[in-house]
């Protein structure tokens, strides 16, 4: 499970990722082999920043922490 921090560096990181490799393609349309392999980590990226944003804001399921955890004494 990831922290609220950690997910906002990882959506800058793959935003970052994406737009280099987006200024990438714009300037290899000589080189299709290249560019192919470029477009699908470029592909990839958009899929997994798409799923991160996906997983962002879901609500977690509740627990319940009993007493006895928290070092109190059990009823008993």
């Amino acid at each position: 499970m990831k922290t609220g921090l950690e997910i906002v560096r990882l959506h800058r990181e793959y935003e970052e990722k994406i737009h280099e490799i987006t200024n990438a393609l714009s300037k290899l349309d000589e080189y299709t082999y290249t560019k192919t392999i470029l477009q699908e980590q470029h592909d990839r990226l958009r899929d997994e920043l798409k799923r991160l944003e996906d997983t962002r804001f879901q609500p977690m399921d509740p627990i319940v922490i009993h007493t006895s955890l928290l070092g109190g004494k059990s009823p008993g």
